[in-house]
């Protein structure tokens, strides 16, 4: 949008002084959003493992028992566990609670009919008391006796229930011999094989959760403000694919190493992006008869769902020093300057930089942020054009070049007879050679 609105004002003419922005990429890799280590409660021996790594916690069990320690912890009972310990003397334990319990039933059913008994002799000797045929003694002993049998009956209970709890813990124990993770969890390592001793609390392997998929950065005060600025969801790019993204945390904490605020972009899922793509699409479309094939051309492309994939969002960060727009500088003879609007005297500038449209330029007191420019005078041939290159091209004088001085200067017949002028005096050198060897002939 601000993009857009500089745009609109560069074609209306409104030029103004603003604060230099910097382009930079802030570049991560793709992690999972979570992971766990998958640890034992028990000892024992492995008796098997039933994924590799890469493989997704998504196997379902050919006969499915579903027990209590998979509900509680909202699992699919339907799910294969990670690994599988020996739970043999588990087993055994089991049967002996189960058979003490079944003791103590029997127990109790003797106990039962013994107190039956104990309640007819008590009323029978009642009876007999009160028409004066048994003494007080008699009846006295009775009545103890069924309340020793009631309170035996309710110990031997209360150890039934004891029984009982045992039961469960050796059944959850036994639970604890099958090892579970999340459902579509990915196993990404695996430090146990079949027949390993294990002790309780030992990493069996780690599972992450590449459903969603974040990407770390340490980004300055600067660069956080401008993620910020773009909304709270922006456009990334990942893997040269466009993708929808947005802030998942900031770290308040501060990172002495670096110095910079740890963060973590969440990408958004292959269907959160494309419902996001077709509702901007339907924002930008005024035509009530929107054709839906040009929606699906602008969907975002699916990607991976893996660790390790190259993650680039660009943004627009302050720098020092101004940025104006290049068709507001006037640069002849290799000084550039601009003229505020309201003033005839041009306000020299140093320039940094050029980006697209605009030139960065040095801090300058005539020029604080918000001053409105006017166009440079004979702005037909004055529109800043720069070459950054190394090389400069020499000042133009101002004395006009006519045709005559271009051509190159006549050349005459004399001028094109001297050159075999020479070569003949390059042949008279043997004449002058004969002369000195008649010279002794003229001496004789």
């Amino acid at each position: 949008m601000a993009d857009e609105q500089e745009t609109q004002n560069l074609n209306k003419g409104e030029w103004h002084v603003e604060k230099a922005l910097k382009e930079v990429e802030l570049r991560g890799y793709t992690r999972s959003i979570r992971s766990a280590t998958i640890s034992s409660e028990v000892s024992g021996r492995v008796v098997k493992v039933n994924y590799e790594i890469g493989d997704s916690l998504n196997a379902e069990l050919e006969n499915s028992n579903a027990s209590s320690s998979k509900s509680n912890l909202n699992l699919n009972p339907n799910l294969k566990p990670f690994a599988e310990i020996d739970s043999v003397f588990v087993n055994f334990d089991i049967q002996s609670t189960r058979i003490a319990i079944a003791k103590i039933k029997t127990q109790l059913k003797q106990m039962d009919s013994r107190i039956a008994y104990l309640k007819k002799e008590f009323r029978r000797k009642e009876e007999l008391f009160t028409k004066g045929r048994a003494t007080e003694v008699i009846r006295d002993a009775a009545s103890q006796e069924l309340e020793q049998a009631i309170l035996e009956r309710e110990a031997v209970r209360q150890g039934e229930q004891s029984l009982g709890v045992t039961l469960n813990q050796l059944l959850e124990k036994k639970n604890r011999h099958t090892i579970f993770g999340l459902s579509d969890w990915v196993v990404t390592d695996r430090k146990v094989e079949a027949g390993e001793m294990i002790q309780a609390g030992m990493p069996l392997g780690v599972i992450q959760d590449f459903r969603q998929l974040v990407v770390p950065l340490a980004v300055s005060n600067e660069e956080l403000e401008a993620i910020r600025g773009k909304g709270e969801t922006f456009e990334a790019i990942l893997e040269n694919q466009r993708v929808m993204a947005s802030i998942y945390y900031v770290n308040p904490g501060f990172n002495e190493q670096t110095r910079k605020t740890d963060i973590k972009i969440l990408i958004k899922s292959d269907d959160q992006n494309n419902i996001e793509s077709d509702n901007k699409n339907n924002e930008n479309d005024n035509n009530k008869n929107y054709n839906k094939t040009k929606k699906s051309d602008n969907k975002i492309n699916s990607f991976e769902q893996r660790g390790g994939l190259i993650f680039v969002l660009p943004v627009s960060v302050r720098s020092k020093g101004l940025r104006v727009p290049a068709e507001a500088i006037q640069n002849r003879y290799e000084n550039p300057k601009v003229y505020v609007k309201g003033k005839n005297e041009p306000v020299m500038i140093t320039i940094l930089d050029r980006a697209g449209d605009f030139v960065t330029i040095a801090e300058n007191p005539e020029l604080p942020p918000g001053t409105l420019l006017s166009a440079p005078p004979l702005q037909e041939e004055s529109f800043f054009k720069i070459d950054l290159s190394t090389e400069t091209e020499p000042p133009k004088t101002d004395s006009p070049v006519t045709e005559s001085s271009k051509a190159d200067p006549p050349v005459t017949e004399s001028s094109k007879a001297d050159p075999p002028a020479k070569e003949s005096s390059k042949t008279d050198s043997p004449a002058k050679e004969s002369s000195k060897t008649d010279s002794p002939a003229k001496k004789e």
